[in-house]
């Protein structure tokens, strides 16, 4: 056993950590959304489907982009 208290660490790379916040991940409070279905395909891992609330296509392309920076994203 080792003296390390915690036993499993990683660091994720800046460039593959997602980036969440108002107007980032999500809509901003009070703007007029609608649902939206995107395919995620994040890298090295199973496809899923997002079901989330944007103002536009574009806008929620860009919500799952930010939140996974190195998946291909689809309106499915």
């Amino acid at each position: 056993m080792s003296d390390s208290p915690v036993a499993f660490q990683w660091r994720t790379p800046p460039e593959e950590q997602g980036i969440y916040g108002e107007g980032v991940s999500r809509p901003r409070h009070g703007v007029r959304t609608k649902e939206y279905r995107l395919m995620v395909y994040p890298g090295g891992a199973r496809p899923m489907l997002w079901i989330t609330r944007a103002e536009n296509v574009n806008a929620a392309i860009r919500y799952a982009q930010n939140r996974w920076p190195n998946a291909t994203v689809e309106v499915a």
